[in-house]
């Protein structure tokens, strides 16, 4: 089935529901069986109607409507987003905003709540080594948003909890990287955490948007875009 296919029959759904905003859609199960999609193809029609701002998935909770179902008629965002263009606003909002929340978690941050980050660290590592998507999205989501929470900032929080949205597409790129892209980007997160133990905000702010960087400079490769910089400057 076509993407959009799956876009329009979701956007149906609801509206048929009469959904409202804050409304909660049914399980990824149970909507894959009631528009008759696999849930692979679900979970990406449901990934680029998080983009859009159109639902909120909260964590261990469920998928949630950000539009009541009359605000649908005539929703154009049915079309899919350019993802090369939807990487780049990724990279370029994480490097504005990430390395604030980093280096401020790191005058914040509790004993319990660095080990806690170590053991996302754990996680990722593992999923690089299985290649594994959802859990590297899944680990790496959870890494910032460790940090972000050490931050005890309300507002930071759900900052991050935005900037999380559409991870695994970001992740796409990476993942089937070779084997020394993908040491070096984990090498980078390992870093981070360490600047955070020292209690070292600046070091830790400053790694953190080397880290953004090099993962900007391999999507650049990959997309064979060397001559721009993912933040819109003109390279030499």
């Amino acid at each position: 089935m076509k993407k959009v296919d799956v876009l329009e029959r979701l956007i149906q759904y609801v509206k048929e529901q009469k959904y409202k905003k804050g409304d909660k859609l049914p399980s990824e199960r149970e909507l894959s069986v009631i528009l008759n999609v696999s849930r692979t193809t679900l979970r990406e029609a449901l990934r680029m109607f998080e983009e859009r701002g159109i639902l909120t998935s909260k964590r261990g909770s469920g998928v949630y409507i950000n539009k009541s179902a009359e605000s649908l008629d005539g929703e154009k965002s049915i079309i899919p987003l350019n993802e090369e263009a939807s990487i780049r606003d990724q990279l370029e909002a994480r490097f504005l905003i990430i390395p604030s929340i980093v280096s401020c978690a790191t005058t914040r941050a509790s004993e319990e709540e660095i080990k806690e980050l170590q053991n996302t660290i754990v996680r990722m590592s593992r999923a690089i080594v299985l290649k594994d998507l959802h859990a590297l999205a899944d680990a790496e989501s959870n890494f910032y948003m460790a940090l972000a929470i050490m931050t005890r900032n309300h507002k930071l929080v759900k900052t991050m909890e935005q900037l999380n949205n559409g991870n695994e597409l970001f992740w796409e790129y990476f993942i089937r990287s070779d084997e020394f892209v993908n040491n070096l980007i984990f090498a980078g997160y390992v870093e981070i955490v360490n600047a955070v133990k020292r209690k070292d905000p600046y070091e830790a702010g400053e790694l953190s948007k080397r880290n953004i960087m090099n993962l900007s400079e391999r999507f650049s490769r990959t997309k064979d875009a060397d001559s721009i910089d993912i933040f819109g400057i003109k390279k030499s």
